[in-house]
């Protein structure tokens, strides 16, 4: 049940953007020194299990031991629930594809360490992203005729439209997906200076904002267009002196 519970609270974004981009970091610095490590204590490895080979693997039990040793933890109790949360959010996962995370012989999988996987497609946002992530919006990109619901995501110099991949956070008790279904958690479909936006609202759920290009965007209430507009005009102030002029359709 409790498993469950922490399931559902990734999904409904109870981590928020903030703690995942954590989880994310957290688990490629745990991967580096699992992989490059020289201690004979825990490592990245080809382990056989019940006459399976397991590639690029590990026991539980060795990536506490190195939590440990790390220092960021006082306990091994500290050390298991992190394991727990780096597996909600798919950084790691059980090699038989079980979703509760041992501190004993089980053997445990970096997704990164997935045959076909591109260390840079699950880190890419991580990347793009400014550190200072200032508020994460859900709205929709009319482009073309079909909205599209994405995700808005606003530092203190840049604005990300991006696009979520929602099979990461579901019930992994199920045949690995194939390769070309596996997506990112998130990718950057635009990226946009503040410092060269301009803004068009258009009624009270919809603006427009344009660099080089044109972005329809609809929000689900006028005061979450209203929070976006407003922090928007607000960087750019304190980057100009002055704030943005927006302009409002008749």
């Amino acid at each position: 049940k409790q498993w469950y519970q922490r399931r559902v609270a990734i999904t409904a974004g109870v981590f928020g953007i903030d703690k995942t981009f954590e989880l994310f970091a957290k688990g490629k610095m745990y991967r580096q020194i699992m992989k490059n490590s020289t201690d004979s204590r825990w490592g990245i490895k080809d382990r056989m299990l019940m006459f399976r080979t397991y590639e690029s693997s590990f026991p539980g039990t060795e990536l506490v031991d190195m939590m440990l040793e790390e220092g960021d933890y006082k306990s091994r109790a500290e050390a298991v629930e992190m394991c727990h949360q780096l597996l909600v959010v798919d950084v790691l996962h059980h090699v038989k594809l079980e979703e509760q995370f041992r501190d004993d012989s089980t053997l445990y999988r970096f997704s990164a360490d997935e045959e076909g996987f591109s260390v840079k497609q699950e880190y890419k946002i991580e990347e793009n992203l400014n550190k200072d992530v200032l508020l994460y919006q859900l709205c929709y990109l009319t482009e073309k005729i079909k909205p599209t619901p994405i995700s808005l995501i606003i530092s203190n110099v840049k604005v990300f439209l991006t696009s979520e991949y929602h099979q990461w956070p579901l019930p992994r008790l199920q045949p690995p997906l194939p390769l070309h279904l596996r997506g990112q958690h998130f990718q950057v479909l635009h990226e946009l200076d503040i410092s060269s936006l301009t803004m068009l609202i258009k009624n009270d759920k919809a603006l427009t904002i344009s660099a080089d290009k044109c972005f329809d965007l609809t929000f689900a209430t006028h005061s979450a267009l209203n929070e976006v507009a407003g922090l928007i005009s607000g960087l750019w102030e304190e980057t100009f002196g002055f704030p943005l002029d927006i302009c409002e359709q008749l």
